[in-house]
């Protein structure tokens, strides 16, 4: 790839975008871009709780192919590459996508090939939560590995380690009634005082044997995701009728493990214990960064103040969502505790 300047070309298309409970201050030279990401994001307007002092900003440059001979592989989308040295940090994308984040400075520079520039799916999927996961701390949310739900007017946050099951989870509880928000990776801020998490818009990703307890995924053909993962990449909303929500104030905290015994049990989870498990599954933050890394801690400290439990549970995901929910049903409202 050619080098660049990007300071010394006229970036005119210009926006102010929300996106995940961050606030984006976007500067391109093409207008299909620009139109892409406004159809991604929405305006800055419509943002609760955003601030400018968190905002960042994304100067990206598309650049016309070479030659009309250039083939896709070259100018589309391969699997990604992270580099990083201190604040700075590196991601390619094949050879015609490159994304310089600088945490220190809140700002991404991008330079992108014109055949991703109308790929919506990729933006809402990949390229911005991406984004959005590397600044994190510097934009004062913290991405955390859990799937999140809205219940009664509050959050719930399903944490757990990988193959735990919180996306098949998710799809459950969400086709009970409950919000659906995130499967994944959830976005949290800590804002005069108060917790809000935010969903990022990508599709649920379940694994091959989800199909046993999902009919509706037989026909489909999972793919190979950016990681190497293999497994069936859906909308929510379309493929299981979930209602979708961007945020909400979490007040739940769930730890989800499997057991081959069928049955569940919940236990509560210590403060301690779950503080620990929230710090030692984010992101190592440079030096520079420690007033960010002081903020994250703050707001880990807040969820895992939230009421916690332990949940086991083996079956099917529908059994642990109709649990799960019988569980919610005996919280108390004041105390946040269980009622017997």
């Amino acid at each position: 790839m050619p080098s660049f300047q990007i300071d010394n070309i006229a970036l005119r298309y210009r926006s102010r975008l929300a996106f995940a409970g961050s606030l984006c201050e976007l500067s391109t030279n093409s207008a299909a871009l620009a139109a892409t990401l406004q159809a991604t994001w929405s305006a800055a307007e419509d943002a609760d709780g955003e601030t400018e002092a968190d905002a960042f900003t994304m100067r990206a440059l598309v650049i016309e192919p070479r030659s009309e001979r250039q083939s896709d592989s070259q100018a589309g989308v391969g699997r990604p590459h992270f580099r990083g040295l201190q604040h700075i940090v590196i991601a390619s994308f094949g050879g015609s996508n490159v994304f310089i984040f600088d945490q220190l400075r809140r700002t991404v520079s991008a330079a992108v090939s014109e055949a991703i520039v109308r790929d919506t799916p990729l933006w809402r999927e990949t390229m911005l939560p991406i984004t959005v996961g590397v600044l994190g701390a510097a934009i004062a949310l913290t991405p955390i590995h859990c799937a999140c739900l809205g219940w009664n007017g509050g959050g719930l946050l399903v944490a757990g380690a990988s193959g735990a099951g919180k996306s098949t989870l998710a799809v459950a509880l969400a086709q009970c009634g409950l919000d659906y928000i995130a499967d994944d990776w959830t976005y949290v801020s800590l804002r005069m005082g108060k917790l809000a998490a935010h969903g990022a818009s990508a599709p649920v990703k379940l694994l091959p044997d989800a199909v046993r307890h999902y009919p509706i995924l037989c026909g489909r053909t999972p793919r190979r995701s950016m990681n190497g993962e293999l497994a069936y990449e859906v909308d929510a909303a379309d493929t299981f009728g979930a209602r979708v929500v961007p945020a909400c104030e979490p007040r739940w905290l769930v730890f989800l493990e499997r057991r081959a015994a069928p049955g569940s049990e919940f236990s509560p989870m210590p403060e301690g214990r779950a503080r620990a498990y929230l710090e030692a599954n984010v992101e190592r933050l440079p030096a520079e960064l420690h007033q960010a890394a002081e903020r994250r801690a703050r707001t880990l400290a807040r969820i895992a103040g939230l009421p916690c439990w332990r949940f086991r549970y083996g079956g099917s995901p529908q059994f642990a969502a109709g649990r799960l929910l019988e569980m919610l049903d005996r919280i108390d409202g004041k105390t946040g505790r269980v009622r017997a």
